[in-house]
């Protein structure tokens, strides 16, 4: 652990570096990297990451990665000039090892139409992806550059993951995590509000298919309206999601949900023609489920409450699909001694943060479930900015979360 005089170091030169955070943040920003269009925000960050002692790479996501039983994306888009940037500094032996991993992709604006031209007001940098997630990798820079002005030498490597598509389904780490890259523990840079995550939720999207008789107005009786029969089965989803609510109730890690469980009907199309009985109606949407459920029980649990609905026609006429994200939960188990290590890091600096699981998706669950490697994520303020119109990050916090990682590094790998 460090001492309180090299953390009193740490802190202080990472404090006069507000302007650089700020500067640093708003190049980021400025780069529009929705999730497929990474190619120009991956070369800035090699060359900033370049800038630092060890060894920065680009690293091409392969093509064969789509052939993987694990991969799962809601996007297509060619990994060709996409590549993931990595950064790596040996350390000098007789440490433990750390991967930190931030993403560089970002949510798209929606209606915001300035969401990629940051804005400063006061301690507030405004932007797409300003806190999910550049203000992280402008933490994980600083915590660096500060390590590395002072001169420290760690005797366990460190290395840095930059990834692609993590808003949609993770494919960069499961690339990284492919290419056999390993160490004894990865920190999940993420913004958490200071607390610490051992878990996520699982997230599946689904596609349900509802056939109907096509006939006129004037004949409806006659037809089979696809649109009644598609309101059956919301109905169901919505008891699914009821079920789901309650059996997770209590669940370690969970418990301070309201809600650990959501089903969502979030696209709806069907029918071109007010006086015309629709024949076809196109349902996607998606599940949010805690590790008290594998991927394959929840599929098979849509089917059957689909299924099971008393219409002769439903049972006939409707197919459900399984595309796009396929994320599983992940479970680390409590009592760690690497979430003891953060934690105590973080007694350091004053925060008693709470240990929880966390109601979404993110790298982490690749790192540890096919990487076999205790993952935990952490990082600095969120306040419900993520995906929201307006998000912005604090640039006070943003130094703040710099020395707790770099405090923990120090912690972690050790230091000769």
């Amino acid at each position: 652990m460090p001492n309180e005089t090299t953390i009193k170091h740490i802190r202080t030169l990472i404090e006069n570096k507000s302007g650089e955070a700020a500067q640093l943040l708003s190049t980021l920003v400025s780069i529009p990297s929705v999730s497929g269009q990474e190619g120009e925000i991956q070369k800035k960050l090699h060359e900033i990451f370049s800038s630092l002692k060890g060894e920065a790479s680009l690293i091409p996501m392969r093509d064969e990665l789509r052939t993987d039983p694990e991969f799962a994306s809601g996007i297509s888009v060619p990994f060709e000039g996409r590549p993931q940037t990595r950064y790596f500094l040996r350390g000098q032996g007789g440490g433990k090892s750390l991967i930190t991993c931030a993403h560089a992709d970002v949510v798209g604006p929606g209606d915001w139409q300035d969401a990629f031209t940051p804005r400063i007001e006061g301690d507030r940098l405004y932007g797409r992806g300003s806190v999910d997630d550049k203000a992280a990798i402008t933490s994980m820079f600083l915590a660096l550059k500060a390590l590395e002005d002072m001169g420290i030498s760690l005797k366990g490597d460190i290395e840095v993951h930059l990834t692609n598509e993590e808003e949609v389904g993770m494919a960069g780490a499961l690339a990284f995590v492919r290419e056999g890259f390993r160490a004894d523990a990865v920190l999940v840079l993420e913004p958490t509000d200071h607390n610490v995550y051992i878990a996520n939720r699982g997230a599946l999207q689904f596609i349900i298919e509802v056939e109907g008789k096509q006939a006129h107005l004037g004949n409806k009786r006659y037809g089979v309206n696809a649109v009644e029969k598609a309101s059956k089965i919301v109905e169901a989803l919505v008891s699914y999601e009821d079920r789901l609510i309650e059996e997770g109730k209590g669940y370690p890690l969970f418990d301070g949900f309201e809600y650990p469980g959501q089903v969502n009907v979030g696209i709806i199309k069907g029918g071109d023609f007010f006086s015309i009985v629709p024949d076809l109606v196109t349902m996607e949407g998606g599940v949010g489920f805690l590790p008290n459920r594998t991927m394959g029980q929840v599929e098979n649990e849509l089917k059957e409450v689909i299924y099971s609905i008393n219409d002769p026609w439903i049972k006939d006429h409707v197919k459900i699909r399984f595309e796009g994200i396929k994320n599983d939960p992940f479970e680390m188990p409590q009592g760690h001694p690497f979430t003891a290590a953060l934690l105590k890091t973080l007694d350091n600096f004053g925060r008693k943060p709470e240990v929880l699981g966390m109601m979404a998706t993110c790298d982490a669950r690749y790192y540890f479930n096919q990487g076999g490697m205790p993952s935990i994520i952490y990082g600095g303020k969120n306040s419900h900015q993520s995906h929201s119109k307006n998000e912005h990050a604090e640039i006070s916090d943003i130094l703040v979360t710099a020395a707790e990682y770099a405090a923990f590094i120090l912690d972690w790998c050790g230091k000769t």
